[in-house]
């Protein structure tokens, strides 16, 4: 009935253990109102047959229901238990129950009632949200109602009613109708003058009178209702209620110094109360004292209805811990103890010792007298624990523990829990019956693969047991199913409520079937044979098939037969009779000899021999029936030998024989017809007739004998002249196609040489390959070659997935070379495929060589048309990438398309690569000016041994101050366009070509070698005039000495002016110019001006030069304020250069690319 005291010792181990292998502890009372979630536990059973009556359960889904107590109603039973604020509802059925204590992982109790037949009534709680926290202790039931008690901590509300505490904690009391609405509560009040300082319930009961009775242990000063005790050490007190209103009543109290603790409350029928508990001391209750004896004892005091002590009563072994935790009073007021305890303990005539292993269970029976006390025990090899025992109206106590973890045994009664195969400890909640004289009854378990503890028993008016418990597991292991009926948790610890019927669990003779329904209760047939059906088994049944032979006359056939008949003889109409030789046995189902001569019935001729009573002596044997066929040869045979020759015509008469053939009736001992003086083989049953030998084994009945027979098992076959296993006649299966030559061949023909041994014969002059003859006779793994190109059909590529299916050969894992085109004749054999069409005779596959009319080359990786291999013919010389050029090099990048290669790391212009890789008209530069060498292209240089910038009259040409007009030669004149100042840059056009022309007017600047007179500018500063005018003589004068005064003047101006122009000319164009690797290259943004045009010019591969210092390039000489000898830039340059360390050959290649007439 109770909730789960911690002080129990046996208790404590097991939750001990539990703790350290499932991780989960007991709800205690604790300091301060903070509650932590117990944790999750996984475990498994055991399992038994029973008289299931119900299985019932509920929980949460999140958190563990690890608490329970149980009471009979008048209506079904009343469960309590607790729940975890933190769980979102606890669910009984269609019932749910929301807690509400605000304390994270806090703690509600709950109420819940079920019918007989498990069925969920309601599920209810108190209201905790004001701040309040709530732990059951143990429930009863009176008209129906319930009736809890347990301990608090603020303010909480049962209805319409509202208790508060001033400590944790206090007790309450509260009942609530059938419908599960509250009718009233009562709190304990306890000032808080010490923080240990509680009221704490443990046990309730209730009268006849529906008065409530709750008893535990306080300390400090406690209201119980308008009665107050202060005590300093924790004592025990007893309160009566008024069941109508919660009223106190009385309240008394007793104790010792030390801690006790109440485990138990039972009430007779006129009202005596009986409380329980332990203590570690002294106790004394009003007059009553008690002395302890061991390290832990237990009490029972007895007290009056109206609260007068009567009776102490001490249960203690010295050195040892007695815990007694359960009590039970009959219909008769007989007081029933039970608990555990370890050691001896001895009372009133009887004496039980703890034997089984660890703390055992003892029950004691404490009647008014002698005859009417007993004392017995239980247990297993682990801790056992009690946790509760009532008694039936026939006197018989019913007990559940708090869990099995081993085989528990009573006397010769056991039960085992399943072991486990996911927890690391087992646990079945375990029921179990004593007889009215202490004899062990019966015992069953929850049996499951989920863990079950027993929290509490209740015993309904009809001695229905209930027990209430917590189980628990994964999923999978988590259902108990008892009978028909399964439940299975839903998140943590589950409450599950189990009831059966005691009735019919006991089990006298412990056979395992009920006494109520055992046909013999005293004897162990747990078959329960029962032959002819009657109320006795045939355990105890004197006649078990009813034949009227009793089993020990004696009935050779007492039971497993016909039953229910009766055994007759009659000489006069021996058919009809029913036992012919009145053996018990019934003759038409059961007896095999029916006249006991040791014949069988079916192979009896004279079934029923006659003979004197009362039952047959005559036996069957060689002398009196020879033929041993049941009937006497005295009088019955007319066929003594028994060979079915009657003896007139039997030509052995004397012997027994079947031969029909050679003799009749005589001795045929292979039973081939033939007697034995007729038979060439009378051991043997045969049927042979040729080759001289006669009845011999013919197996294949060609005839011949076997041992004669070559192929004994083939009627067609009988000679194999070459032995080769195939037979000579041509007209019978497997006939030999060679049958003077041995051979093992068994494809194209039987019986031929077959020198590889792949089943295909070797050919000969009558059978050649095309015949179907072996075309490889040394290969084991090839035969065919439909093609005839000496490459077998059969294939050892598993993966070929797209071979057609209706080419010749097949699948061989261990072929070697394999006809890739088995229909073509062919002779390729490179990569891979063997055997296929090569028509240049190359080893490549027509269809994979891409040169099939070129012997010399097969792969054209590029797919440009030219092959990879590089002494082929037409080879690809840029193997790797498509081209179309043809001139230089075959198959390589022609950008434009002119069949010269473009050039790359590896091959120059200088080597034959395209210098023009834009201009289709253009491919050679051999004096690497920028200017192609053919004439009949783009921009054709006109001077294409010599490096020249001239771009206007010519291209290519020597441009002498960079003007862009060719100098002079023999072969280009002036006349032709030449540059008539070639060393000075100049624009002219009209008088003179290339020469300086200040006013722009295409009129040259006059020098001294060409005057106005002769066509220059007469006005070199205004270009609207060029003509001179006419002047004055004098000033005709003046202006002449002035020029030829400042003659030398003029020249070192006009060479002046023209490294100025040069200055201002547009850089060049470097972009189009690729350096060799790993040359350094001068910074061209900082080097002197160009004044060639910038033409997308091609690059030019020059050899690799090393960098210049451009930090020391020349600048832009200025004009000289008088006439002065003219600055050299270019040879200026050239010496810085060589100042940096640059050979000669570098220095003027740098200096030439920006002075073109420099000559070093």
């Amino acid at each position: 009935m109770r909730a789960n005291h911690a002080a129990l010792a046996t208790t404590l181990t097991a939750l001990l253990l539990f703790s350290l292998f499932l991780n989960f502890a007991v709800e205690q009372p604790s300091d301060a109102p903070v509650f932590q979630e117990n944790e999750h536990v996984e475990r498994t059973s055991a399992r038994s047959t029973s008289a299931e009556i119900f299985l019932s359960s509920g929980g949460s889904t999140t958190h563990d229901e690890f608490s329970g107590a149980i009471a009979a109603a008048d209506n079904g039973y009343i469960v309590a238990g607790d729940v975890n604020s933190s769980a979102p509802a606890l669910t009984f059925g269609p019932h749910s129950y929301v807690p509400t204590s605000p304390y994270s992982n806090g703690n509600d109790f709950f109420v819940a009632s079920l019918d007989n037949n498990g069925g969920w009534n309601y599920v209810v709680g108190a209201d905790h949200t004001q701040g309040g926290v709530t732990f059951m202790s143990d429930v009863t039931s009176h008209a129906g109602n319930a009736i809890v008690t347990g301990y608090m901590y603020g303010p909480v509300d049962f209805g319409t009613t509202t208790l508060t505490s001033a400590v944790q904690f206090d007790g309450f009391v509260a009942q609530a109708d059938a419908a599960g609405n509250w009718m009233w509560a009562k709190g304990f009040q306890t000032l808080p003058n010490s923080s240990t300082d509680s009221s704490i319930p443990q046990a309730i009961g209730v009268d006849q009178l529906g008065d409530v009775i709750v008893a535990g242990y306080f300390s400090g000063e406690t209201d119980f209702g308008g009665t107050s005790f202060n005590v300093s050490n924790a004592e025990i007190f007893i309160a009566k209620l008024d069941g109508a209103n919660g009223a106190l009543k009385w309240v008394v109290t007793g104790g010792g110094p030390g801690p006790q603790e109440v485990t138990d409350l039972e009430v007779d029928a006129a009202g005596n109360i009986y409380v329980s508990g332990i203590t570690q001391s002294n106790v004394l209750f009003g007059t009553r004292n008690y002395a302890t004896v061991g390290t832990t004892d237990s009490f029972v005091v007895k007290l009056s209805s109206n609260g007068v002590f009567q009776t102490l009563t001490g249960y203690g072994i010295v050195n040892q811990a007695v815990s007694l935790t359960d009590m039970a009073i009959d219909s008769n007021s007989n007081l029933y103890v039970g608990g555990s305890f370890e050691g001896t303990m001895s009372k009133n005539g009887w004496s039980i010792t703890a034997n089984k292993g660890g703390a055992d269970l003892f029950f004691i029976k404490e009647g008014a007298t002698a005859s009417n006390q007993w004392a017995t025990i239980g247990g297993s090899n682990a801790a056992d624990s009690l946790r509760g025992m009532e008694v039936t109206s026939t006197g018989e106590v019913i007990f559940t523990t708090f869990f099995a973890s081993s085989t528990f045994t009573g006397d010769t009664k056991g039960a085992t829990p399943t072991t486990s195969s996911w927890a690391t400890i087992n646990a079945d909640a375990l029921m179990g019956g004593l007889t009215k004289s202490g004899g062990w009854s019966w015992l069953d378990v929850t049996a499951s693969n989920a863990l079950e503890l027993g929290w509490g028993l209740a015993l309904n008016s009809s001695d229905i047991a209930t027990v209430v418990g917590s189980f628990a597991g994964p999923s999978g292991s988590n259902t108990i199913t008892k009978g028909t009926n399964s439940v299975s948790s839903t998140g943590g610890w589950d409450n599950f409520v189990w009831a059966l019927d005691p009735a019919m669990k006991a089990d006298t003779d412990n056979d395992g079937v009920p006494d109520v329904t055992d046909n013999c209760p005293t004897d162990v047939n747990p078959l329960q044979e029962n032959t002819d059906g009657d109320a006795k088994g045939d355990a105890c049944d004197s006649d078990d098939d009813n034949d009227g032979i009793t089993d020990n006359s004696p009935d050779d056939c007492p039971r497993g037969g016909a039953a229910n008949w009766g055994s007759t003889q009659n000489f006069d109409d021996p058919v009809n009779s029913t036992d012919w030789d009145r053996d018990g046995c019934k003759d038409d189902v059961e007896d095999a000899d029916m006249d006991n001569d040791g014949v069988d019935n079916d192979i009896d001729m004279c079934p029923r021999s006659s003979y004197q009573p009362p039952r047959p002596t005559w036996v069957s044997d060689e002398i009196t029936d020879v033929d041993g066929d049941g009937c006497r040869d005295a009088d019955e045979d007319s066929d003594d030998d028994g060979d079915g020759f009657e003896d007139v015509s039997d030509d052995c008469p004397t012997v027994v024989g079947n031969s029909t053939l050679g003799e009749e009736g005589c001795l045929d001992s292979d039973g081939d017809g033939w007697s034995n003086n007729f038979d060439d083989c009378p051991t043997e049953f045969g049927n042979s007739t040729l080759g001289g030998k006669n009845a011999c084994p013919d197996a294949d009945g060609d005839g011949w004998a076997d041992v004669d027979d070559a192929f004994d098992q083939d009627a067609t076959q009988w000679s194999d002249g070459d032995g080769d296993g195939y037979g000579d006649n041509n007209a019978g299966t497997t006939p030999d196609d060679c049958p003077t030559v041995a051979g093992t061949s068994t494809m194209d023909r039987l019986g031929c040489v077959d020198t590889d041994g792949d089943g295909y014969s070797d050919s000969d002059a009558m059978w050649d390959t095309e015949s179907g003859a072996d075309a490889f006779v040394d290969d084991a793994t090839q035969w065919s070659d439909f093609d005839g190109d000496g490459f077998g059909d059969n294939y050892a590529n598993i993966s070929w997935e797209d071979r057609n299916p209706s080419w010749p050969g097949e699948y061989r894992d261990d072929v070697v070379l394999q006809d890739a085109c088995p229909t073509q004749e062919g002779t390729s054999w490179q990569n891979g495929l063997i055997g296929c069409p090569d028509q240049d005779g190359d080893g490549w596959y027509n269809l994979q060589d891409a040169f099939p009319n070129d012997a010399t080359q097969w792969s054209d990786l590029d797919g440009d048309g030219y092959g990879d291999n590089a002494s082929g013919n037409d080879a690809d010389q840029c193997p790797e990438i498509a081209g179309t050029s043809t001139v230089d090099r075959l198959g390589c990048v022609d950008s434009d398309d002119d069949g010269y290669s473009d050039p790359d790391i590896s091959w120059t212009p200088a080597q034959g690569a395209d210098a023009f890789m834009a201009d289709p008209t253009q491919w050679a530069d051999q004096d690497n000016d920028f200017f192609g060498d053919n004439p009949a292209g783009e921009r054709p240089d006109a001077c294409p041994t010599v490096r020249g910038t001239s771009f206007i009259d010519r291209f290519g040409c020597e441009d002498g101050d960079g003007d862009g007009i060719s100098d002079a030669t023999a072969e280009w004149t002036l006349e032709q366009g030449a540059d008539a100042c070639p060393l000075a840059y100049g624009n002219s056009s009209a008088d003179r070509i290339g020469c300086v022309d200040t006013d722009g007017d295409n009129y040259s600047d006059p020098t001294p070698d060409w005057r106005a007179a002769d066509g220059a500018d007469a006005y070199p500063q205004d270009p609207t005039r060029w003509i001179l005018e006419p002047q004055e003589e004098g000033a005709l004068l003046a202006s002449t000495n002035v020029l030829i005064g400042s003659g030398v003047g003029l020249v070192a101006l006009l060479v002046v002016v023209g490294v100025i122009m040069r200055g201002r000319r547009p850089k060049k164009d470097n972009t189009a110019w690729e350096v060799p690797p790993n040359v350094g290259m001068p910074d061209f943004n900082a080097q002197p001006a160009a004044s060639q045009a910038s033409y997308g010019m091609q690059a030019s591969y020059a050899a690799p030069v090393a960098m210049p210092d451009f930090n020391a390039q020349p600048t832009a000489a200025q004009a000289p304020v008088a006439p002065v000898a003219q600055p050299d830039p270019a040879r200026d340059y050239y010496n810085s250069l060589i100042a940096q360390g640059y050979p000669h050959e570098d220095a003027v290649r740098y200096t030439q690319q920006y002075f073109n007439q420099f000559r070093g």
